[in-house]
């Protein structure tokens, strides 16, 4: 991801200062959304909510220019491959890797009968059984889930949400001393009528 990064984020920030808005905040903020594992209509999505409040048109194109830089950016071989393509490639994988010495067994037709009746017969256990864990309540399984994924992806969410915060903070404060100028611009100008006011007299 690092020459991703390194060519994708100074344009980032060259697009995000085109749209006079700060690109510390929101570039970062982007930045999370495209590494994440989402799919591409979420990326979407999330892109046209940040952008709607830096723009007000051409918030499509804006994020079409983003995904199709982020893509051109990123090496060829991260693209994602068809899982279909996956699959084959570890199973020739395997089979490449497996010892050579090892046979297959092959199963007499009684074995083979005795084989699908026991598997049936667990198959049928383990639905009995899930059926009555549902019902009553979870199961204490010795093995702990691995909730990697989900944490980084929680993790990853927790810092988009953050980011936004942060966007928003921003935009609100930009706006509050926007009014303040706006304001003391005003006052200015009325002292200064009131000024030329007093000197006719």
């Amino acid at each position: 991801m690092a020459t991703a990064t390194s060519d994708f984020e100074p344009w980032l920030s060259e697009k995000l200062r085109s749209l006079k808005t700060d690109e510390g905040v929101f570039g970062s903020y982007i930045s999370g959304i495209l590494e994440s594992e989402e799919s591409v209509d979420e990326k979407k999505d999330a892109l046209e909510g940040i952008l709607s409040e830096i723009v007000e048109k051409d918030i499509t194109i804006h994020v079409e220019e983003i995904i199709e830089k982020w893509d051109s950016c990123r090496p060829k071989e991260e693209a994602p491959k068809p899982v279909a393509d996956v699959d084959v490639q570890l199973a020739k994988l395997m089979e490449s890797q497996a010892p050579t010495t090892t046979t297959r067994r092959e199963y007499t037709d009684e074995e083979k009968k005795i084989r699908e009746a026991i598997l049936s017969q667990y198959s049928q256990l383990s639905d009995n059984e899930n059926d009555e864990v549902n019902e009553e309540e979870p199961e204490n399984h010795d093995l702990v889930k691995n909730t990697n994924a989900a944490d980084v992806h929680a993790a990853a969410r927790e810092r988009r949400e953050q980011a936004r915060l942060d966007a928003q903070k921003k935009k609100e404060k930009d706006k509050e001393d926007r009014e303040k100028q706006k304001q003391l611009k005003e006052e200015k100008k009325e002292k200064r009528k009131t000024q030329k006011g007093e000197r006719k007299r």
